[in-house]
């Protein structure tokens, strides 16, 4: 069952009050050490991650985490899955609904993350259902091309590790390090499939304020990803004009002087602070769960606040 927004909302009133006036600025989240209660921005095999929805939810109760958002990649195939495993005896990891969006500008690739999403709203689900589609023409043609080059890999090689979720170059990836093309899939996008690279093949996607739209259109919280690696400072203005409501302040691989300005933006723009690891699992790379992730102040403000909108809008 979808987490209920009513009884975070009720939850946050009941420990602190109504929710902030209109207009009024974030709380300055505290730069804690780990264990954090959440991390909201994490990939499941309903994407490119390779743990389950449910092994994430054990995981997130093994490191002390209380609150997660399973995101993947245009996908919300997980959040059920999550959230069923959350509601298990003894678990005690709450479950927000969410998903990364793909967007384009300008030919620049952009992350959108949508929080406290409805994942069976029908426009979101067509959006996801073309996107799904797209995928799958890309690593087609990811396969053709690769074997031009001579990196021979099947396509049958790289659907058979999505266990059904959505296909993406992280997938193509490993199975070229499993063909022995490559030593590790950091190296197959540093060599090959990287954006800029020999072999990087584009998919087309809808523009950021599209997104956004459909973000909302779903009820939901819509927030830029990390906007320092991915290079999109720029255009948060713009995008909060198109209905943006905040950004990921705090992820692992934003340093501190990448937050403190972040955090600058999101109070003089009025927009809401998230964070999160981005993990997709053990061994793809040095992330750990949690890395990046959100403190008491942080998850309680953002929290309330996201609520407070949803409820303005409804």
């Amino acid at each position: 069952m979808q987490p209920s927004i009513r009884r975070y909302r009720n939850q946050w009133r009941r420990a602190h009050g109504n929710p902030p006036a209109r207009g009024a600025a974030p709380d300055a989240p505290l730069l804690t050490a780990l264990p954090v209660p959440a991390d909201l921005h994490i990939h499941s095999t309903a994407s490119d991650g390779t743990l389950t929805p449910a092994e994430l939810v054990r995981l997130a109760r093994a490191e002390g985490i209380a609150c997660v958002a399973i995101s993947d990649h245009d996908s919300v195939d997980g959040v059920a899955a999550a959230a069923a495993a959350a509601a298990g005896a003894g678990q005690g990891v709450d479950v927000i609904p969410a998903v990364e969006l793909s967007a384009e500008t300008n030919g620049r690739s952009v992350h959108i993350l949508g929080y406290f999403i409805d994942y069976s709203n029908e426009g979101l689900l067509a959006h996801l259902a073309v996107l799904r589609q797209t995928r799958l023409d890309r690593a087609r043609e990811l396969v053709r091309v690769l074997a031009d080059g001579g990196y021979a890999i099947s396509l049958d090689d790289v659907l058979a590790r999505t266990t059904g979720g959505s296909v993406g170059r992280a997938h193509v990836a490993r199975a070229l390090v499993d063909a022995g093309h490559v030593p590790t899939t950091g190296a197959a996008f540093d060599r090959l499939i990287g954006r800029g690279k020999p072999f990087y093949v584009a998919k087309p996607v809808a523009s950021p304020e599209s997104v956004i739209a459909t973000i909302r259109g779903a009820g939901g919280i819509a927030v830029l990803a990390h906007p320092a690696v991915s290079g999109a400072e720029d255009l948060i203005e713009s995008l909060r004009a198109a209905g943006l409501d905040g950004i990921e302040v705090f992820h692992a691989q934003q340093n501190p002087t990448d937050r403190a300005r972040l955090l600058a933006i999101a109070q003089r723009l009025d927009l809401l602070v998230t964070g999160g690891s981005d993990f997709h699992g053990p061994g793809e790379g040095r992330t750990r769960l949690g890395d990046g992730g959100l403190d008491d102040e942080a998850l309680d403000t953002f929290i309330r606040l996201a609520t407070s909108r949803m409820e303005r809008r409804a």
